[in-house]
């Protein structure tokens, strides 16, 4: 589990820092307010990350910066001035980065900079370079952001690596290489992964001109010189995965029903498609519908419903925590059992049918009793349509049945 430690001395700092971790991290995060009480929390915990003022009154000399890089946790400096000696200083003790206390802006950053190291935690970063004092210098420098880095020695090694590991998401690429440059890797790359799926950083020495154009009109994101300074270096790098994080978080967001949180429709509905490609593979289709909604919309009101929406929905998602569970429809689910048969599906929704019919519902304070009417379908050899127009067919029975039952 993720776990942030910020040290800081300073009372008015440290609340805002509290008020911004709260807004933009979800993990447990934990304040010292000296060095001691820095040591007394890392003797009792495992941390992620390090947030910690280069100044404090019993460490006036960078002294808890030290000692959480001798913990080997990556850690991140607040001060409140710098010069080239205590940056030199802060670069060769080994800091990720460091952050000028001048502003509540420096705050915003500082925040969201940690923010997004604790999404590089385990992420897979991919050096292509030549150079073998390249390669090392720049895996260091990425260990330090936390990312699990493997290198390539050309192009032609580094897609080959690409090709194999489709969840690395970031590429940092030389131009001049062996084998295969880096605008023909570039440009081979994006024909199976787009600029929302993987990042990619150009390299080049300097005195290399329109290298910077070309390689993002080849489908880079970024571009670097050599050499360059460790903070443009770090800079950049965040900057570029952030930028991919907030795609990937509207991607997300558009898939999402905005009540009970649950995939939408649309969702439902390229995920289907991509199961149906595997004709072998034999599936379960569940469309499950509340029984009598419009009296819980009468008898409550329209927040009543949504309460009971939102109570069902997480009822779902924690039973079919494994499954892909959508909200299709008003109160209609759609859930899809990849790779188990349909007398085998049975016994899932039957199960989870009697966990409903015995399951204790508030809504607005009240207790309530709620059931559902559940018609499955085999999903394989067949069309979407098909397939959806079978599962509606077995609900609209199971309703004509009494509802509360599994067809």
């Amino acid at each position: 589990m993720q776990r942030v430690l910020v040290v800081e001395d300073s009372k008015v700092v440290q609340q805002v820092l509290r008020h911004l971790t709260a807004l933009y991290l979800d993990v447990v995060v934990d304040f010292a307010w000296s060095l001691a009480e820095c040591e007394a929390f890392i003797e009792k915990y495992n941390y992620s990350l390090a947030l910690v003022d280069l100044t404090l009154p019993d460490a006036p000399n960078g002294e808890v910066a030290k000692y959480t890089l001798s913990k080997k946790i990556p850690s991140i400096v607040l001060t409140s001035k710098i010069d080239e000696y205590k940056r030199q200083q802060m670069l060769e003790l080994g800091v990720v980065d460091y952050v000028i206390k001048d502003n509540r802006d420096s705050y915003h950053y500082a925040i969201k900079l940690v923010a997004q190291l604790l999404r590089n935690q385990g992420c897979k970063a991919l050096i292509a370079d030549d150079s073998v004092l390249s390669r090392t210098l720049m895996k260091q420098m990425l260990e330090k952001q936390l990312f699990d880095v493997t290198d390539a020695h050309d192009g032609q090694q580094a897609l080959e690596i690409l090709k194999s590991n489709p969840d690395i998401k970031l590429l940092m690429t030389d131009y001049a290489m062996p084998t295969m440059d880096g605008f023909e890797l570039v440009k081979a790359v994006r024909n199976f992964r787009g600029r929302d799926d993987l990042a990619i950083i150009g390299l080049s020495g300097a005195g290399k001109h329109g290298l910077s154009a070309k390689f993002i009109k080849y489908g880079a994101n970024d571009f670097l010189t050599k050499p360059f300074m460790n903070e443009e270096f770090h800079c950049r790098v965040l900057q570029t995965m952030e930028q991919l994080s907030l795609i990937a978080s509207i991607k997300e967001s558009a898939f999402r029903d905005h009540l009970t949180g649950l995939y939408n429709r649309r969702y439902f509905y390229q995920y289907a498609e991509k199961l149906l490609k595997n004709k072998s593979k034999e599936n379960t289709l569940a469309l499950v519908d509340i029984d009598f909604f419009k009296d819980i919309n009468d008898t409550f009101g329209h927040e009543g419903g949504d309460q009971a929406l939102k109570q069902v929905g997480s009822l779902i998602r924690s039973t079919f925590s494994n499954f892909t569970v959508s909200r299709v429809g008003g109160e209609e689910f759609a859930i899809i059992l990849p790779e188990i048969e349909l007398a085998r599906g049975r016994e899932y929704f039957e199960a989870f049918r009697k966990k409903m019919e015995s399951y204790d519902f508030s809504i607005s304070d009240r207790p309530f009793r709620i059931t559902m009417s559940i018609g499955l379908a085999e999903f394989q050899n067949t069309s979407l349509t098909e397939a959806m127009r079978s599962a509606d067919k077995a609900l609209y029975k199971a309703k004509s049945q009494g509802r509360n039952c599994v067809v």
